[in-house]
């Protein structure tokens, strides 16, 4: 996909996870790497709902602008992402309602912060990081990122999560599962869920991996 073309792909993405709901002020971010080994970023303060094409941030593996407007600040932590993870070529952050308040809650560990009771979370998302809390932009989120490679789903205490793809529309479509996912998980907390045994989660990620 070249430079222009992905432009397009970011900013029609972005506009639906607004249009959902997903992405609500200037919250949230995400980036492409392009083949040139070049990426693409959302600009620093930008909204989901208004990001046009000319606004996307192009920079060098390191950081460095090269057009569009400044990146956004928790760029360094999509880097890492790209580093830790050479296969993907997509990094998606939100700030959704369910899955941030998912990411709010004590006592969550890397594995499964939710008990699997639908087979698109173990299909789409599977097993979840948990990042400690940091200020947003923190560039310490990189470091966190790096120590937990074994993830490319991730929960940032108190903050949001983050999704790595293989493409921009696996990455969305990740994230979308997994705050649907979220806001089952809390709607459902009083009923009687039958949950997936681990004989069906082995069957899921054997067929779908």
């Amino acid at each position: 996909m070249d430079n222009l073309e992905a432009r397009q792909a970011m900013v029609r993405y972005a506009h639906m996870l607004y249009a959902h709901k997903y992405a609500v002020g200037t919250a949230g971010n995400m980036s492409m790497k392009l083949d040139d080994g070049t990426f693409l970023a959302t600009p620093t303060g930008s909204s989901f709902g208004f990001l046009n094409t000319e606004d996307v941030s192009h920079i060098d593996a390191s950081g460095n602008l090269l057009s569009g407007k400044k990146p956004t600040k928790e760029i360094f932590f999509h880097l890492a992402c790209y580093e830790v993870h050479p296969e993907i070529t997509a990094v998606v952050h939100l700030h959704a309602t369910y899955a941030t308040l998912l990411a709010s809650c004590e006592g969550l560990a890397d594995g499964v912060p939710i008990k699997p009771f639908t087979p698109y979370f173990v299909m789409k998302v599977g097993a979840v990081g948990i990042l400690p809390y940091r200020k947003p932009g923190d560039p310490a989120i990189a470091d966190d990122v790096r120590e937990k490679r074994a993830y490319t789903s991730l929960l940032m205490a108190n903050h949001g999560f983050i999704v790595c793809g293989k493409t921009l529309a696996d990455a969305v479509s990740a994230a979308e599962e997994f705050e649907e996912t979220a806001k089952l998980w809390y709607l459902g907390q009083s009923l009687p869920i039958r949950y997936l045994t681990e004989g069906e989660m082995k069957n899921l990620k054997t067929n779908f991996s």
